[in-house]
């Protein structure tokens, strides 16, 4: 009885929180709460409760992450997922759903379902050993459940409607199942394929839509050749390391389509509201001009030798570089805290506004 009215109190202290903010703050939380799948850029540590080899529960992952943890977060610090719901009042990290000390509180304000080296295609998850975005729509059901223990089914509906939905996911699937391992090439060529994972999104988002989601942020694919793995399996040479134009004309027209496919989703859903958010062309803006963003290093990570180390090569064996502020990748796949705060300004700033007060 005594814990039924202490999970009581911490709602209506939640609630009340969020309508004073709304009140008094021009800044405050548009969200109930906000929630995530996709893939390493936005896990917060589910991979870490998971059997696979894409892991980063170990240093010098989480070096510079509050207290210096090792919280299953590929990068130094934060995600954008975090530092998100900071700037939006809700939370100062998104905790992974999968962690088994997940507050009233988390569940209260969100929470990752993502997991690194997922893909929209389940063939993706399956090289990984990950977990499939359907996957990851199944444990939103149980949040759900998990949801109307506390607050009751009428006011875990309102919450989910008024959740931020969050999706990034994509890049797996052409770096594992296309360029470097062309298992889906034997199937498609890139337009085909690109049509497929579209149709997978399509697909992904009525079910969250089914399930009470209404405001989606829908990320965008990044410059997928200038990331430092990639120009590592292209070029032999160092001197030679680029980025891989046809691969970034890839990933522009796959976000071309996807531009396209959001504004028809939300003329079939009633009430929902979709917000794209653009990766590609803030990440060239700091890969072209890294000096006027205060980077230095843009085709290597910070970590070993910046060329092919992520997951388990990149340990406490690893040497690091002088200066990881300097660097816009962390490994030799994922961006720096530092990019990752960029990012979040951007859409702070530009992605949104978009959902209104």
């Amino acid at each position: 009885m005594a814990q039924n009215i202490l999970l009581l109190f911490l709602f209506y202290l939640h609630a009340i929180t969020l309508t004073c903010n709304s009140e008094g703050n021009e800044k405050s939380p548009k969200f109930s709460a906000i929630l995530v799948f996709g893939d390493s850029t936005v896990d917060t540590g589910n991979n870490g409760h998971l059997p696979t080899l894409f892991r980063s529960n170990h240093h010098p992952y989480g070096r510079d992450f509050p207290s210096h943890t090792a919280s299953g977060r590929f990068s130094n610090g934060r995600l954008v997922p975090d530092l998100l719901s900071s700037a939006l009042g809700l939370n100062g990290h998104l905790p992974p759903f999968l962690d088994p000390d997940l507050t009233t509180n988390d569940l209260l304000t969100g929470v990752s379902f993502a997991s690194a080296g997922s893909g929209l295609d389940d063939v993706t998850s399956a090289l990984s050993r990950t977990m499939t975005i359907a996957k990851q729509v199944k444990m939103f059901e149980s949040y759900i459940d998990k949801l109307k223990k506390i607050t009751g089914d009428a006011e875990a509906s309102n919450i989910i409607s008024n959740s931020l939905i969050v999706t990034s996911a994509g890049t797996n699937d052409m770096i594992l199942n296309f360029y470097d391992i062309p298992t889906r090439k034997l199937e498609f060529n890139i337009t085909e394929y690109q049509d497929f994972l579209l149709r997978k999104l399509h697909d992904i988002i009525m079910d969250i839509y089914k399930l009470g989601g209404r405001k989606f942020l829908i990320a965008g694919l990044p410059p997928i050749g200038c990331i430092p793995v990639q120009m590592t399996v292209k070029f032999k040479r160092q001197s030679e390391r680029v980025c891989i134009d046809e691969q970034n004309i890839d990933a522009s027209i796959y976000n071309s389509k996807l531009q396209a496919l959001l504004p028809q989703l939300q003329q079939i859903l009633p009430g929902s509201l979709f917000v794209y958010q653009d990766l590609f062309d803030e990440l060239m803006k700091i890969l072209k001009e890294p000096e006027k963003y205060g980077f230095k290093e843009t085709k290597k990570g910070c970590c070993g030798t910046g060329l092919f180390e992520i997951g388990p090569l990149c340990n406490t064996m690893t040497t690091l570089c002088d200066d990881i502020s300097s660097y816009v990748f962390f490994d030799a796949i994922h961006p720096t805290e530092r990019v990752y705060g960029q990012i979040t300004q951007y859409m702070m700033e530009h992605a949104i506004p978009q959902f209104g007060k």
